[in-house]
């Protein structure tokens, strides 16, 4: 794949992450009933209430990030992962967002339901560190999510001074060519 077509693939990728958050972000007015001159007196609000308009804002629901080929399932893990997407939201990268936005939650390759989560959750992503032998183990979890029904397209979640040229690009080559797996490498 050329660096062009995966410069549009993660384009298109990006703004349809932004139509979701937008789309889960509407509020449908229309779908509001309209207030009876004739309510109840019980129902009306009282003066206090009146003089001090507060409005809560519904909380904002998290967007869940599934994340494999992390050792372990802790809160630490989950802290690399946000770290990492902070990094990314301060280097411009709108769709990242704020990483308390997102509700990461690490799954194991070895489990048995991948294909249910897969069919439950859009959103996968693949930790590389950067270890000697991180090639290997990285291809093994891949392989794994292919055999197990897991999700075919995911985002690669790596150390921030990681080259692509090497490791990450080998990694995405052979998702490709081997699993038929898309690995969307970011680059710097």
């Amino acid at each position: 794949m050329s660096e062009q077509d995966q410069a549009a693939g993660l384009r298109k990728w990006a703004n349809l992450q932004r139509q979701q958050q937008q789309t889960e972000g509407a509020v449908d007015v229309a779908a509001a009933e309209p207030v009876s001159e004739h309510t109840s007196p019980l129902l009306s609000p009282t003066v206090a209430a009146a003089e001090e308009p507060t409005t809560v804002a519904p909380p904002k629901p998290k967007i869940p990030l599934i994340v494999v080929g992390l050792p372990g399932s802790g809160a630490a893990q989950v802290s690399k992962v946000k770290a990492r997407l902070g990094q990314w939201s301060t280097l411009g990268r709108s769709w990242a967002g704020d990483p308390d936005d997102w509700d990461i939650r690490i799954v194991m390759a070895e489990t048995s339901d991948l294909a249910q989560l897969r069919d439950q959750y859009n959103r996968w992503a693949l930790w590389i560190s950067s270890d000697a032998d991180t090639f290997a183990a990285m291809f093994r979890t891949l392989r794994l999510l292919h055999e197990r029904g897991g999700p075919r397209r995911l985002l690669a979640l790596h150390e921030p001074h990681l080259p692509r040229q090497g490791l990450l690009d080998n990694l995405r080559e052979a998702a490709d060519y081997y699993l038929n797996m898309e690995l969307l490498v970011l680059a710097r």
